[in-house]
């Protein structure tokens, strides 16, 4: 799930009550006009330190564990070679056993990388769950300050007049002091 679609989201569970609430009262009070802000989560996706510092550290680990994963799989292959060198040496059940014990070497690996990528795709979205967090915090600090009462992602938005309702560089300019880098949690071991 996107930043910006789980800002939203969080908006619009904590706003649920407050948006029914309104409508019950709106036959004795007039609903407020809609003062809206914007704000482009793609950009902050892109440019938020903590993301960017996430991503490098991830960058790094997974580097290495291609790394490590080109040595087995030329371990790999010469094992098939030689194991295919050995096929008119050996009887057929030997050669059935060897093969065998090869494919789960190679169904091993492929489940590992699997796993670590998997892995490295939860990290990546813990990171972004911490920045959500911070985001929302932001989003209501300034929605108080500014007076605006909705938020909406420039992405979905059809016409955009202007930069005066775009709080994104704001957003930004607080998440990056508060949040500046995200110690990601790798995994350890093979």
């Amino acid at each position: 799930m996107s930043l910006m679609k789980r800002v939203l989201l969080l908006i619009a569970v904590l706003a649920g009550p407050v948006l029914i609430g309104t409508a019950r009262a709106q036959t004795a009070a007039k609903v407020p006009p809609a003062i809206i802000a914007v704000i482009d989560s793609q950009r902050i996706n892109r440019e938020a330190a903590a993301l960017k510092n996430a991503r490098q550290q991830l960058e790094q680990y997974r580097a290495g564990f291609q790394s490590e994963i080109a040595k087995e799989e030329e371990k790999l292959r010469n094992e098939e070679q030689e194991i295919s060198r050995q096929r008119s040496v050996v009887t057929p059940e030997v050669f059935q056993q060897k093969r065998q014990a090869f494919q789960g070497k190679v169904v091993d690996l492929q489940k590992r990388i699997q796993e670590r990528s998997q892995s490295l795709e939860k990290m990546l979205n813990s990171v972004r769950d911490q920045v959500t967090v911070q985001v929302v915090d932001i989003l209501k600090e300034l929605a108080t300050e500014r007076g605006f009462n909705f938020v909406l992602d420039r992405a979905q938005v059809q016409l955009f007049v202007g930069d005066s309702i775009d709080i994104t560089p704001e957003v930004l300019k607080r998440l990056d002091k508060r949040l500046p880098t995200v110690k990601v949690a790798l995994p350890s071991g093979k």
